[in-house]
């Protein structure tokens, strides 16, 4: 079998930073390579066809450890007035730098495909679509400009002086850490098919993007067959730990298939799925997700 092609970092500069700062890439943790201490990238297979609704949809360790979670997927219909059967599914997200390592931006992306040539999908509705602030700052920046005036002659009529004046103008910035969430067609063809959150640190507080991030996407189709999801997950990060990374190859980690039909349950069942809710387009997505920069212990002892 011909090797398959190993996954390239692009070298980009930081969009926040100035030219005088270090150099960030982009690399994506999904692809054949991915960062990690030797031994320490995993990926997950399916372990049989009827490997349904797996729990754990993606874990990598390493520099940057990065874990999501199948938290909870509901089958059934939009609503009892339509001809269309539905899937609410929960994902949930931890994104931990170690030490001093940082994500300056990230990005996941689910592709969701109908598991026959002739079937149909379409991503309905997902959580946190729009640009949404969080935690924003405020930095006042103060910028002075010299500017140069003659003095009269009227005033000293045997002197030819200039005098330097000062000019100081002060604005106000502000920033926050930004989470932007949208759907996407594939190939430029109808329906939606692809959901996509980003989020991007605070320029004026580079202290990394959120730690925690819940989200929630509705999707759609005419039958109960199956259907798959495929993960990607893109970070920006700072130089070293891409460099350290050693990029271990591996495979591409299987799709989760998702199975609405409630007479096959499948090899290893998942307990967080349900069916028969016949009113998914009703359920308030929000009420499901959350964003959780870090997590603070306030009942720790010195």
């Amino acid at each position: 079998m011909a090797a398959r092609p190993a996954a390239s970092a692009v070298a980009t500069l930081d969009p926040v930073s100035h030219s005088t700062s270090p150099t960030r890439l982009t690399i994506s943790i999904d692809l054949y390579e991915t960062g990690g201490e030797k031994g320490s990238g995993f990926h997950f297979f399916n372990t049989t066809p009827n490997h349904y609704h797996r729990a754990e949809v993606l874990q990598r360790t390493g520099a940057i450890d990065v874990t999501c979670k199948l938290e909870k997927v509901i089958h059934g219909a939009l609503s009892p007035e339509s001809d269309r059967y539905a899937s609410l599914i929960v994902m949930q997200w931890f994104i931990q730098p170690k030490g001093s390592r940082r994500i300056s931006e990230s990005t996941i992306k689910l592709l969701f495909e109908p598991n026959s040539a002739d079937g149909d999908i379409e991503v309905e509705d997902i959580v946190f679509q729009d640009t949404y602030s969080l935690m924003p700052t405020h930095q006042e920046e103060t910028i002075t400009k010299g500017i140069e005036a003659t003095v009269g002659i009227q005033q000293f009529a045997n002197l030819g002086l200039t005098a330097k004046w000062d000019k100081s103008t002060t604005s106000t910035l502000s920033n926050a850490i930004t989470l932007s969430g949208a759907m996407r067609v594939i190939n430029n063809r109808p329906s939606n098919r692809v959901a996509t959150w980003t989020l991007s640190e605070n320029p004026l507080q580079p202290l990394g993007i959120p730690a925690s991030l819940k989200v929630a996407v509705l999707v759609s189709r005419q039958d109960r067959q199956k259907f798959l999801c495929r993960v990607n997950f893109v970070c920006r990060t700072d130089l070293k730990t891409a460099i350290q990374g050693c990029f271990n190859k591996i495979p591409k980690d299987d799709p989760i298939i998702f199975q609405p039909n409630p007479r096959d349950k499948g090899a290893g069942s998942n307990k967080n799925v349900t069916y028969g809710h016949d009113e998914l387009s009703s359920v308030h997505l929000n009420d499901l997700c959350s964003v959780t920069f870090r997590t603070l212990m306030t009942n720790g002892k010195a």
